[in-house]
């Protein structure tokens, strides 16, 4: 019973593991791809996650060579049949200009 004991008190001193996300974006890139997903610009990204604008144009270079897309259309169409991001997340966030009655 005690290397029972000791065995699951060592599992649980041991980090997690890291999260494995698809193509090997990392976090910080899923960030930004979602981000873009949602419209944002490389302006508005910046502005939120608190780097420069160039930072995040290199970031959003970076992404489209490791998941083998052009261009932002793409590039959400990956976020989604990835799983990265609901639909509704990658929705125009606007108010419509018509609101409902």
């Amino acid at each position: 019973m005690q290397r029972v004991a000791d065995r699951q008190e060592a599992m649980e001193t041991q980090p997690p593991a890291p999260v494995a996300y698809p193509s090997g974006l990392t976090q910080r890139e899923v960030e930004v791809l979602c981000l873009l997903a949602q419209g944002r610009s490389n302006n508005q990204i910046a502005e939120e996650l608190v780097v420069a604008e160039g930072t995040t144009r290199r970031h959003v270079a970076n992404i489209y060579e490791e998941i083998g897309v052009a261009n932002r259309a793409e590039a959400t169409r990956y976020a989604l049949r990835e799983g990265l991001l609901a639909l509704e997340e990658a929705q125009d966030e606007t108010p419509s200009s018509n609101p409902a009655p």
